[in-house]
């Protein structure tokens, strides 16, 4: 018999929803993780299909995440996290909003 925690985050991502949800819980933790400086930096933060797209308009910033990308997803694949993220990419640009 498995822990509630345990399944929870697979049962979350087969509802109408889920994985949307799931993905918005891996930006609130990668925005955690950089902390409120480097987070505001970030104009876009979004899961698809296991990967983390990251859009900054500096591109320092981007070549310092893309050179931490490793150790970036090592600390985001925590099991409480309850998804997968396979790759790391990041944007120089800035979000166009329609």
């Amino acid at each position: 018999m498995d822990k509630l925690g345990n399944i929870l985050p697979r049962i979350v991502r087969r509802q109408p929803g889920g994985a949307r949800l799931l993905g918005g819980q891996v930006a609130a933790a990668f925005k955690t993780l950089m902390g409120p400086d480097v987070a505001g930096l970030c104009d876009e933060v979004e899961l698809r299909s296991g990967t983390l797209l990251v859009t900054t308009p500096s591109p320092a910033l981007a070549h310092q995440l893309r050179l931490d990308a490793e150790t970036i997803l090592a600390r985001l694949n925590r099991p409480d996290l309850g998804r997968k993220v396979r790759t790391l990419r990041v944007r120089i640009g800035r979000t166009t909003l329609t």
